[in-house]
């Protein structure tokens, strides 16, 4: 079977608030959702990352819950699914906290940040960025908060930092060097960026009903309770240390007050153990959850999983599920994005495996 995709599809910028690895095609999403869930469904990620599908759910007028154990994650998320009203109401709220910061800047003292933070940064940049993120979170403004932190750091003079890339933190000072592009590494004003990123953010938002029920947790996959709603999964699972989710984002967690990225790489960048271990639970408590022939949807990469049984991810997810009352319904692939997926060898993954499952 082909996935049937949209032409008329149109993305909504809200999708583009943060970066964030290996995000599922939100094209791909909606078609999931429309086909396997209806308005009276609830759609359940419990590995939601960036938000794509409960994002997604909300615009198409579902009930939506998501979880991730990522923070950076989480408040991405949050910020998809609370945006304010429109871009007037963000303006109002933005104007407030530039009040605030105005009073509490002076007050900062960069001194104890990691040097490989400062490096980053203009020191009165620096100073600015801690302090809006000290409010911002204060306040749990995770919208304004996620736009903060989808600024923090490229070598556009949009962004806040010196020049860097802009998915993982990595000074570009050889390729820019301050000798030759001064300007790169002046003071940048963060309200002013800060407005215009908020712009961006409101270019396109289809018109969404802010009355339905949604819901981001952070929180582990195998820790949310039990419920008996009328549910279908949709997710995609951290595919066995082929991602870093946290290295990648180490700067922004911490921001957020998350130094040990480290320890939170080994949580959600598994081995293959644990990752089996993982999807075993998983499927377990799902089948509990999930009434019968309600739809379970996992995309996995196509990455060999059992090189002496020649066992593919995909494969074992189907032999996982098959154990806990899944019936495996199909199993589709598409291409994926080159300049999105890379395993640590640079190895780039081909395609993706959109395991379908229905419960028995």
């Amino acid at each position: 079977m082909n996935l049937e995709l949209s032409k008329d599809y149109q993305k909504s910028s809200l999708h583009t608030i943060a970066p964030y690895v290996g995000k599922l095609r939100t094209d791909v999403v909606q078609y999931l959702i429309e086909k396997y869930s209806d308005e009276n469904t609830t759609i359940f990620d419990p590995f939601c990352g960036s938000g794509t599908v409960p994002l997604e759910s909300w615009i198409l007028g579902r009930k939506t819950l998501g979880i991730d154990l990522n923070y950076y994650a989480y408040v991405i998320s949050k910020a998809k699914l609370f945006p304010y009203p429109n871009f007037d109401v963000a303006k109002k709220q933005l104007d407030l906290y530039y009040n605030i910061v105005k009073r509490n800047n002076i007050d900062v003292n960069i001194s104890g940040i990691p040097n490989w933070i400062q490096d980053f940064f203009h020191p009165d940049t620096l100073c600015e960025i801690v302090t809006w993120t000290n409010a911002l979170m204060q306040n749990n403004d995770y919208f304004i908060l996620a736009c903060l932190l989808g600024i923090l750091h490229h070598q556009r003079p949009g962004f806040l930092s010196y020049p860097s890339s802009h998915g993982a933190p990595y000074l570009r000072n050889n390729k820019y060097p301050k000798s030759e592009f001064p300007e790169m590494y002046e003071y940048r004003n963060v309200y002013d960026r800060l407005l215009k990123k908020v712009e961006r953010t409101y270019k396109f938002i289809p018109k969404v009903d802010f009355s339905c029920e949604r819901e981001i947790l952070n929180i582990n996959a195998l820790d949310i309770k039990n419920t008996t709603h009328n549910i279908t999964i949709i997710t995609s699972p951290p595919y066995m240390k082929s991602l870093t989710y946290a290295r990648d984002n180490r700067m922004r967690l911490w921001f957020l007050g998350c130094s040990d990225w480290e320890g939170l790489d080994q949580k959600i960048s598994m081995g293959k153990e644990a990752f089996s271990e993982l999807m075993d639970g998983c499927f377990c408590k799902w089948s509990n959850m999930q009434k019968k022939e309600s739809y379970c949807i996992v995309v996995v990469g196509d990455i060999l999983f059992d090189k002496a049984r020649n066992k593919s991810i995909p494969d074992m997810i189907c032999d996982t599920a098959s154990k806990f009352s899944y019936a495996t319904v199909d199993v589709l692939d598409y291409p994926v994005n080159q300049d999105r997926k890379v395993v640590k060898s640079e190895s780039k993954i081909k395609t993706e495996k959109i395991c379908i499952f229905q419960r028995r």
